[in-house]
């Protein structure tokens, strides 16, 4: 079975009406896309349908888990990430070209949606590797880390308490 087989709708053969689906991508599903940022990671996605015809909405409701390491203590973290997307289907044989808009011809049976939960899990991601981990238990932060930089941070301040770098240069004769 590939993913595609996994990831599809039976579109053609739906009743009008509200439709629930939920799906599950692990890392077999991450593998099947060469270069993905994701690795390591689990999302449960339920797509609702409401189907119309000629017309259909899809809302895509992502939540999960990616494995990676904290920007702040650089300890591994399952770092989650959640979204909610929507987009349109339309059946016919018009195949414009629209990022919000999914064209599915007459003959087309089954609509697959592998590539478009892959893209929405993509744009789900942080930009920044860093959450709130104190709740957690046990606490994945890694301390000494931690420690290093507040250390570094508080002889950062003291150092501007001191006085500037640039107040040497203030007395500097500009005669030339």
């Amino acid at each position: 079975m590939s993913i595609s087989d996994h990831f599809s709708l039976p579109y053609i053969g739906m009743k009008d009406g509200f439709h629930r689906y939920t799906f599950s991508a692990g890392n077999d599903f991450f593998a099947a896309f060469p270069n993905s940022p994701v690795t390591d990671g689990f999302f449960e996605i339920a797509v609702d349908v409401d189907k119309r015809p000629g017309l259909s909405e899809l809302t895509f409701d992502i939540r999960g888990h990616v494995a990676a390491i904290c920007d702040r203590c650089l300890a591994d973290i399952k770092l989650p990430a959640q979204g909610m997307y929507n987009i349109l289907v339309k059946v016919g044989n018009d195949m414009s070209d629209d990022d919000e808009v999914i064209f599915i011809r007459d003959d087309q049976s089954h609509l697959d949606l592998a590539q478009i939960i892959y893209e929405f899990i993509c744009v789900s991601l942080p930009l920044v590797n860093i959450y709130d981990c104190d709740n957690e238990l046990p606490r994945v932060c890694n301390d000494e880390v931690l420690n290093k930089l507040k250390q570094t941070s508080e002889n950062t301040e003291e150092e501007q308490k001191n006085g500037s770098i640039w107040d040497s240069l203030k007395n500097l004769n500009t005669d030339i």
